[in-house]
């Protein structure tokens, strides 16, 4: 029995309503036992978790990024950022398998669902747009355009069983690769560049493409698991993809940033990208003590993940909500970063530490009402 997803929980259910086939006679069948009828049962006894205050979806990130962007972080929505979707997940330390390469043409896929709604990204001026199924998550559609092209992942399938905790996709999130010529994005005319595993360390616990964002030669992945019952985001990780490599046939693996003290994101910071010179650049606020503020700007090379020889944010007090771009100083010399993204909720109010508990929700309840 199938039924179509509400806006909230906008996925496939699953393939087999074990009630509505049962009938009076619910253990003739193979397959359903008692024991899978008292499973099913307790799941739909448990409550659904609490509406977690301060989430919010589409283009507008608000929410924690934990090995990226903590609890509670603030992620602005940038130009640069629209249409890669959010990135969730929680601090807990990494598990289960990386991304596995899979560069191969995507003509030998099995015959993708009759498309019937397609998702629109505009990109660098140009409209393109990505056939989808109506049972689809269209926001975990991403697109971005890189050197060797418009790099852009599909939502997969996913199924529950009538319960948020239980939502899960049966396919893995896969990467492609199309030319910016290209203004269809479909899996039968583009290059599939890396497919990520659909378990991570359990056959209940699957991998998730929380979103990416173009660099010039590469792409920057952020990746979380989710485990059936828990509902839960763990596991935030961040890799780098030499795209430009991936496309001419190369063996490349996706390289994690694994050295980095992301809780230094979690009050107020900057993601961005030297396109011109290959580095990702790391700028933040120090939290507050007895209203102390240090800005930082650590660099790492791109192709390597090392750290660069330290540098300095321009201005870093003066960046406001709607900056595409930095300033930063290394060795005495200028240069400047396309921001991807922006953290914490110290751009909200820099003395937010400070702030007592009411002024805090007002200040959220004012950031909403200023978003689309």
């Amino acid at each position: 029995m199938k039924r179509n997803a509400d806006d909230s929980n906008p996925v496939m259910i699953g393939q087999t309503d074990w009630y509505a086939q049962a009938g009076k006679n619910p253990f003739i069948e193979d397959g359903f036992t008692p024991e899978l009828m008292m499973r099913i049962e307790q799941a739909a006894a448990n409550k659904s978790s609490a509406y977690k205050r301060y989430w919010i979806n589409k283009n507008v990130v608000l929410t924690s990024l934990a090995t990226i962007l903590l609890i509670g972080a603030l992620t602005f929505p940038m130009g640069i950022w629209k249409n890669t979707g959010p990135i969730h997940s929680s601090s807990v330390q990494s598990q289960g398998a990386g991304i596995l390469p899979s560069s191969s043409p995507a003509t030998n896929d099995k015959a993708i669902e009759l498309p019937t709604s397609p998702v629109e990204f505009e990109i660098s001026g140009k409209k393109y747009y990505m056939p989808l199924p109506m049972n689809r998550d269209k926001s975990k559609a991403y697109a971005v355009e890189t050197t060797a092209g418009i790099l852009w992942s599909p939502p997969p399938p996913m199924v529950d069983y009538k319960k948020p905790k239980y939502t899960h996709p049966t396919e893995p999130f896969t990467l492609y690769l199309s030319s910016k010529d290209q203004t269809e994005l479909s899996a039968s005319s583009a290059t599939r560049i890396y497919t990520l595993p659909l378990y991570a360390g359990g056959a209940s616990t699957y991998q998730y493409l929380s979103g990416f964002f173009g660099a010039g030669d590469y792409a920057l992945l952020f990746t979380y698991t989710k485990t059936i019952g828990s509902g839960i985001m763990e596991n935030g990780r961040f890799f780098i993809l030499n795209v430009k490599k991936a496309a001419t046939g190369e063996s490349v693996v996706p390289k994690e940033l694994t050295s980095f003290d992301w809780e230094l994101l979690e009050y107020k910071s900057i993601i961005a990208v030297d396109k011109e010179h290959d580095q990702i650049v790391f700028s933040y606020l120090e939290y507050p003590v007895d209203k102390t503020y240090q800005d930082k700007t650590v660099l790492y090379d791109m192709e390597t993940l090392s750290i660069q020889t330290p540098a300095s944010t321009i201005g870093f007090r003066d960046i406001n909500g709607q900056s595409l771009t930095m300033e930063y100083e290394m060795n005495g010399e200028l240069y400047k970063a396309d921001i991807l993204t922006k953290g914490g909720p110290g751009w909200l109010d820099e003395d937010w530490a400070f702030l007592s508990e009411e002024r805090q929700n007002e200040l959220y309840q004012e950031f909403y009402s200023q978003t689309p």
